[in-house]
């Protein structure tokens, strides 16, 4: 008798939704971290040079995803 968990790896399953949540925390921080700055420089022009910051906090919210990804190649 052949059971259904012997014909899916669920390895494969269980990286796919590792990298699924793991990107919907970092996805949703770059849209609210872009959002904000883009609402700040409408009611401000002069907050236009608050870019470079705006960028150094996507690098940090986008490492959290890195880190989700890379993992999937440290889980067996």
């Amino acid at each position: 008798m052949v059971y259904l968990a012997d014909a899916i790896n669920t390895a494969i399953i269980g990286k796919g939704l590792m990298i699924a949540f793991g990107f919907i925390g970092p996805s949703i921080g770059i849209g609210l971290i872009g959002g904000n700055y883009l609402q700040a420089v409408g009611r401000n022009p002069e907050a236009a040079k608050f870019f470079g910051q705006a960028l150094v906090f996507v690098a940090i919210v986008e490492l959290f995803g890195l880190l989700a990804f890379a993992s999937t190649f440290i889980v067996k």
